[in-house]
């Protein structure tokens, strides 16, 4: 007698589910990336140096450090 499971169709709804994640990951990290690029491009200073990253609240930090006393 012939196993008639063999004939049943599986779906590869493991697989959809699987790329449906990894899409969703990416487009998430593209749109977060977009928000960072715009978001920080008012704190872009263009020198004749080159081009710097001044952030207000990491100014900060370096103007308050600690002197080494020599």
């Amino acid at each position: 007698m012939a196993r008639d499971e063999a004939r049943v169709y599986r779906s590869r709804k493991p697989l959809k589910t699987a790329l449906a994640v990894v899409f969703s990951v990416l487009a998430a990290l593209i749109v977060i990336a977009a928000g960072i690029f715009f978001g920080f491009k008012r704190y872009i200073v263009y020198t004749s140096d080159g081009v710097k990253l001044e952030v207000p609240w990491l100014q900060e930090a370096e103007d308050t450090a600690p002197e080494v006393a020599e």
